[in-house]
């Protein structure tokens, strides 16, 4: 008898480890060929200029955009391919993944502490791709319940005749943080151009 529940113990953990890796999402990459000269060219020796602000998602005490980072892509025909392969995966099952080199290709860029604005300069006409994480702090007010209050009727003599009990709840604030992903695309048409955009 020991020896069938632990062989029956054994058969459950292979099964689930064998869906959990089964739920695991497949990395998937585009079936393009990164073109490392293209997108050398459209991140060097062009003059125009991104300027853009990152948008508070809702009101938050001053930190909302401490050490917020924004990145820009040159969208080559390998980024766009794998853009669209981001976009089909809503149930998880894949996970879109570029080449580490295709991945080198961008520019890094460290928003204002203050006020959330950031710059890109010296960029070529063309299509880009910009991202970064918002980070705030948000406070929620919650009500909990620590114990009950019991009350007793009594009639003139004495006997207790109604009971009934109440909750008493507490109040206290719940602080927690939420993490946005914002994106959006950017086109530059023209040399000595200065384009504004807001994330």
């Amino acid at each position: 008898m020991r020896n069938k529940f632990f062989v029956l113990s054994a058969c459950c953990l292979l099964c689930s480890g064998v869906l959990l890796r089964a739920q695991e999402p497949v990395p998937v990459f585009p079936a393009a060929t990164f073109n490392s000269q293209q997108a050398d060219e459209m991140l060097n020796n062009g003059t125009a200029t991104l300027r853009g602000v990152v948008k508070k998602k809702q009101r938050n005490p001053d930190n909302t955009y401490l050490g917020i980072v924004v990145t820009l892509f040159p969208c080559t025909p390998y980024f766009n391919e794998w853009y669209e392969l981001q976009k089909k995966n809503k149930k998880g099952k894949s996970i879109a993944m570029m080449s580490p080199q295709a991945y080198s290709y961008r520019i890094v860029t460290k928003a204002s502490d203050k006020d959330g604005t950031f710059e890109f300069r010296n960029l070529k006409p063309g299509k880009y791709y910009l991202q970064t994480m918002v980070r705030q702090g948000k406070m929620k007010e919650m009500w909990n319940q620590v114990g009950t209050a019991t009350s007793v009727g009594y009639n003139v003599y004495g006997q207790a005749v109604t009971s009934y009990s109440r909750p008493i709840y507490e109040d206290f604030k719940l602080f927690y943080e939420t993490n946005d992903l914002v994106k959006d695309f950017v086109e530059i048409t023209s040399e000595g151009q200065t384009v504004n955009v807001k994330l």
